[in-house]
Parts: structure tokens; C-alpha cells; sequence
């Protein structure tokens, strides 16, 4: 899902479409938890948050990864932002007033309304909607901050390379971060405070070789260890009841100590998958992961999990993985066969002319 080609030369890096992979699918499955169970199940609650804890720092990682082994190619910097913004915001812009149609819509359906209703959503004015897409404070759509976040942040760094690449540079970043204990930014970059860290890193390990594959059985140990200890201590608190000033701020540490840590794992188990027969499946699934992200939610997956919710005799268990199989084949289908296959349609859809 990482908004970079993925190339050194003309070679993919194996691994890191494998992460993408696993990346995505855990992107889509916590989706299918959706705020009915976690409002009703403390244990839903939990795993959503223990997932939230390092899945999108991940894709942020991956990026900054990226960009770092492709930045002597960018000696043009407008071009660069311009290709950006047609890569991430013209998807943010067409799925942003998709989602605003479609829910004025279905909210005139009465055996849909009330599914939209208790999933939180309402319909919103022209004015109210125009603003919410700008700045993205109240957007109906809350899956498309990555897009919007991950093009704020492509922008910061290729405008200072050197600045966002300095390993002091990285203090700064975690205490913005953490001041999110004490603050709310407002709109978008209340997600940009928390991703500029892991992006920044990624630039950081990169420069200097440092590769996120653990080699040894001990480390590896000691580094899930961490992972483990560290998520489900941030995700205890969140789910019951998250303490306020220097404690939320150590807790927010925490949480970046658990990101660090599943970031570190996803790569190094993806390094292992790339030597087996997995490695094919998941590289296919990785090559089509921003596709994934932009058309499986929110309405694919989580109005899927609302109907079958509603109206299925099916356990929460099984809804989950149905759900999860269709939100990662429907969009992979249309975007392999159909989207991508005409160019309109991708560059639209996707921001780039895949034909």
C-alpha cells in the first residue's frame, strides 16, 4: 500500500511487497471489527486496538523505507509533489465525495438507514461536507487519512530530506507524538504528528543500513517479547479506562515502543515468507494493497459486517473471515481486471495509469 514503486533498478524487493501483504490483510480484518462489537466486547475491543498499534505505522515505515532508497531520483521536487498529489489526493477526492453520495443515499433506504445509523453515520450539508473533506476533521470516510496523512508527509520530507533524515530529528518527532497524550491536533494532522516518527525512522535505518530483520532466535525472542508486553499493556488501558497526563503520555511511549516492535517483526517475518511458498499469494496481495485499502472500506467491509450482523444467524467469528475474503478478493478482482485494465478509470480511481 506503500505509495512508492518499490524497485531498486529494476528488481522488486520481495520482502517488502510480502509486508504490504500481511500489512493489508490485518488492515482489512480489523476493519471487520467494526464499533457495534467493540462497543459490546471488551476482548473486540483489544485485539482492534492491538492491531491499530502497529499496522499503519508499518505502511508509514514501509514508505519512508522507500523513499529514502529512491531520493537521489527526485532532483525535481515540483514534479514530485505534483505526482503525489495525483497518486494519493485525487483518490482521497473521488472516494471523499463517494462516500458522502452514498451515504445520503442509502440513508433515505429504510432497511439500510438504520445499519448506517448505528455504524455513526449522518448525512452532511454541502458546506459542512466541503470542510470535512479539506481538512478531514469529521470526515464521513475514516479509512482515507492514510492517503491524505502519507501526502503531508511525502511533502515535509522531499521539501527537507536532510532535516527529516537526522537521527536528532527523530526527538522531536516522538515527542510530537506523545504531546498527543496532552493535545488534539486539529484535522489531518492529528494523524501526520504520529506518522512523520515512523516514516522519519524508516529514512533513518536506511541511510545508515540498518536493516528492520532480526538474524538471531534471541533477538527474535526478545524483540516479541517486547511487542507483546508493550501492546497489550497500551491496549489494557484503552479498552478499560486510559489515564490522563504523564501516565497517558508514558503509555503513548509505550504504544510507540509496540509499533516499533510489530514493525520490526512484519519485516522480518516477511524476510522468511519470501523463501516459501506463501511468499507468491501474499506478493500478489501486496502488489494490489493501495488498491485494497481505497475500495474495501468503509463500506465493503464494515456495511458488510453490519448486515451480517443484523441479519445473518452466522457467529461473529465466521462473519469476520467472510468478510475479511471479500474485502481483499472484490477489490483485488475489479482492480486487476477492470480498473487497472482501463485508464480513465485508474487514474481516477487509483491516481495513476496503470495500462
Amino acid at each position: 500500500m506503500t505509495d512508492m514503486t518499490n524497485m531498486t533498478g529494476n528488481k522488486r524487493i520481495d520482502g517488502i511487497d510480502i509486508a504490504k501483504g500481511i500489512g493489508i490483510i490485518l488492515v482489512v480484518f480489523a476493519h471487520t471489527i467494526v464499533p457495534q462489537l467493540r462497543g459490546s466486547s471488551k476482548a473486540a475491543g483489544f485485539l482492534w486496538i492491538f492491531i491499530y498499534n502497529f499496522h499503519m505505522p508499518l505502511f508509514f515505515f514501509l514508505s519512508g523505507l522507500l523513499f529514502e532508497k529512491g531520493l537521489a531520483r527526485y532532483t525535481d521536487k515540483s514534479k514530485f509533489i505534483l505526482g503525489k498529489l495525483k497518486y494519493l489526493m485525487l483518490p482521497y477526492l473521488t472516494f471523499s465525495v463517494f462516500a458522502y453520495v452514498f451515504v445520503s443515499i442509502v440513508l433515505k433506504i429504510s432497511f439500510l438507514a438504520p445499519i448506517l445509523k448505528n455504524g455513526g453515520y449522518s448525512a452532511a450539508s454541502f458546506p459542512n461536507a466541503f470542510f470535512q473533506i479539506l481538512t478531514y476533521n469529521g470526515h464521513i470516510d475514516q479509512h482515507l487519512w492514510f492517503v491524505y496523512s502519507l501526502f503531508i508527509v511525502f511533502v515535509i520530507n522531499i521539501l527537507m530530506p536532510k532535516i527529516m533524515r537526522s537521527r536528532i530529528t527523530l526527538i522531536p518527532l516522538l515527542a510530537l507524538y506523545v504531546l498527543k497524550a496532552f493535545v488534539h491536533y486539529y484535522g489531518i494532522l492529528d494523524y501526520t504528528a504520529s506518522d512523520l516518527l515512523f516514516f522519519s525512522l524508516a529514512r533513518v535505518m536506511t541511510a545508515r543500513n540498518i536493516k528492520p530483520v532480526l538474524r538471531s532466535p534471541l533477538s527474535l525472542a526478545a524483540v516479541l517479547a517486547v511487542f507483546v508486553t508493550s501492546g497489550c499493556i497500551y491496549s489494557f488501558f484503552y479498552v478499560t479506562s486510559m489515564p490522563g497526563g504523564v501516565l497517558k503520555a508514558l503509555l503513548y511511549i509505550i504504544r510507540s515502543v509496540s509499533s516499533v516492535s510489530g514493525i520490526i517483526l512484519i519485516c522480518t517475518l516477511s524476510e522468511r515468507i519470501a523463501k516459501t511458498r506463501a511468499a507468491k499469494p501474499l506478493k500478489e496481495i501486496g502488489l494490489y494493497s493501495y488498491d485494497i485499502y481505497l475500495m474495501h472500506a468503509p463500506f465493503l467491509v464494515s456495511g458488510s459486517m453490519g448486515i451480517l450482523l443484523a441479519y445473518s444467524p452466522l457467529g461473529v467469528p465466521v462473519c469476520c473471515a467472510a468478510v475479511l475474503v471479500i474485502g481483499i478478493a472484490l477489490p483485488y478482482i475489479l482492480s486487476k481486471f477492470i480498473i487497472r485494465k482501463i485508464p480513465l478509470l485508474s487514474v481516477i480511481i487509483l491516481g495513476k495509469n496503470y495500462k
